[in-house]
């Protein structure tokens, strides 16, 4: 119970009324499918409050996409929320155990510099980010966009942008340096 109470109280927080009452008609409408496909993955209450509360967090922090989806297809976007949500948890604790004898060395270093950038990411608002992507080559935004708003992964953006998936892992790298240098006041001339 503790976890549905963080996810109220951090959608009771947000400012805008209107951003808000969004949130907490998704919550309203969709919390029961994504507890119960959260619990089927984790098999355990607290760790399916857990992913809730993570999935919620990433949906506050893209809320203006998320108003873009189609109403047909929001039940099937936040179970892939949750989903993406779950692939994130797993692979925070693969890598806590420091058990990586499975990760190769490109995908050890893609997740540290991702883990990297993400934390200059949540320190920003959604209107720096907003504005800080505007300026960058479309080849990374559509990276970007694709990768964390529509929560794609790396074989689906390839297939989309038409590119190898090792080159849309050098992409959102080189991307989410960009963005994250460009937050920290740099000028990254990249094109």
């Amino acid at each position: 119970m503790g976890g549905i109470m963080i996810t109220i109280a951090i959608i009771t927080s947000i400012k805008d009324e209107n951003e808000r009452s969004f949130i907490e008609e998704l919550y309203i409408k969709h919390n029961k499918v994504m507890w119960k496909y959260a619990m089927s993955l984790t098999k355990n209450k607290d760790e399916a409050d857990e992913l809730i509360q993570i999935s919620f967090e990433k949906i506050i922090r893209c809320i203006e996409a998320v108003k873009e989806i189609n109403c047909c297809k929001m039940d099937s976007y936040m179970v892939s929320i949750v989903r993406n949500s779950y692939n994130t948890l797993l692979r925070k604790k693969y890598k806590e155990k420091e058990n990586i004898k499975y990760i190769d060395s490109d995908e050890l270093a893609d997740l540290e510099a991702h883990d990297d950038y993400e934390s200059v990411l949540e320190k920003n608002s959604t209107s720096d980010i907003i504005s800080a992507l505007e300026n960058m080559p479309d080849k990374y935004k559509m990276v970007l966009k694709l990768k964390y708003v529509h929560e794609f992964e790396d074989e689906q953006i390839a297939k989309t942008i038409g590119v190898q998936t090792n080159s849309v892992r050098m992409y959102k790298t080189r991307a989410l340096r960009m963005l994250a240098e460009r937050l920290k006041g740099s000028v990254c001339s990249e094109k």
